[in-house]
């Protein structure tokens, strides 16, 4: 299946291609391995990136997008410093309005959220030496500190599935909400009064309600026991660890298949997907995270390539599609003979 000619496709040989018209303006840079896999990375916002991808041809999507008010990532207009959770959602419906035209008419996205509890208590103040990365709430008023909202202070909030209904209400078909059971998940110093967090929401919505899915790569049902990696690349202590994203890529796409992520952050889902031998590109916001894929695919071999040649590349649909074992084509009813 060839999609329809982008802008990403409109340009010469250049390994790095600018993007005029958006502010910022999306910078992209594609890559490919000795084996003929490509990888691409955007670095601009999501939503505007991903207008530049062509439609209907990523067999699956993993994601994280950040959460609310639980980071900073230390640039103006981040997601996920939105003066209300309605806005929140919002913003995230405008990215996966645009992940579900890119995806594949048979494509499945594997969503990753967590949530947050409403404070009410105004600005902390002083510093917490257990976890550097929450001092930024000290530094500005978060959303959720701020009193008046309509639920009691110190509730959870109920994100992923306000995020669940609203994807619903947009026509994404919601199949499971798998359980990522984060076997060594940190101890929540405050948390006196109620358990530490153990899980968090994989949900796994498709594009229809037909779809390509290959079952004998589950490896487990519906609760996922993965550790959480302790990795520091790129300065991330939320990256979700290689193996949730190859489950996903793998139950999703074939050898050679087709993987997109809007966040990547420090890079799971592209190292994960070059790793199963398929084409990915990611897309972020962040300089020091793209910088840091950048120069993780240079040390592992990676040579530059003209974008155009990703955009042939996931223009196509890959060689073992037709006789892959989740092609729904290839689904054989309970009963049915082979």
């Amino acid at each position: 299946m060839r999609s329809n000619i982008t802008a990403l496709e409109l340009n010469d040989d250049s390994s790095e291609v600018e993007l005029s018209g958006l502010l910022p303006e999306p910078k992209c840079k594609a890559y490919t391995t000795e084996e003929g896999r490509v990888a691409g990375l955007i670095e601009g916002d999501a939503a505007s990136s991903l207008r530049m991808l062509p439609s209907d041809v990523f067999n699956v999507a993993v994601t994280s997008p950040p959460y609310y008010w639980v980071r900073d990532y230390g640039y103006d207009g981040q997601l996920g410093h939105e003066d209300s959770v309605d806005a929140y959602v919002e913003q995230l419906m405008t990215v996966f309005d645009e992940v579900k035209r890119t995806l594949h008419p048979e494509g499945v996205f594997f969503l990753n959220i967590g949530d947050t509890y409403y404070s009410g208590n105004g600005q902390p103040h002083g510093s917490d030496p257990r976890c550097a990365s929450r001092n930024f709430l000290r530094k500005k008023v978060r959303a959720v500190d701020v009193s008046g909202w309509d639920i009691p202070k110190k509730s959870m909030i109920g994100i992923p599935w306000k995020v669940a209904f609203a994807m619903q209400a947009r026509g994404w078909t919601l199949r499971s909400n798998i359980i990522w059971n984060r076997c060594n998940a940190f101890v929540e110093p405050t948390a006196r009064d109620r358990p530490y967090r153990q899980y968090e929401f994989i949900f796994m919505f498709t594009k229809n309600r037909f779809y390509s899915f290959d079952r004998s790569k589950l490896i487990e049902e519906d609760v996922w026991n993965i550790p959480i990696e302790r990795s520091r690349r790129a300065k991330h202590n939320a990256s979700f660890p290689m193996e949730l994203a190859r489950r996903c890529i793998e139950v999703a796409s074939p050898v050679g298949g087709h993987v997109l992520d809007p966040f990547v952050g420090s890079g799971t889902t592209i190292l994960s997907a070059l790793a199963n031998d398929r084409n990915v590109v990611g897309v972020d916001m962040s300089n020091e995270y793209i910088r840091s894929i950048k120069e993780t695919l240079k040390a592992d071999g990676l040579q530059d390539t003209p974008w155009s040649s990703l955009s042939n590349t996931i223009g196509q649909s890959s060689t073992e599609w037709d006789n892959w074992a989740g092609n729904r084509l290839n689904f054989r009813k309970p009963g049915k003979a082979k």
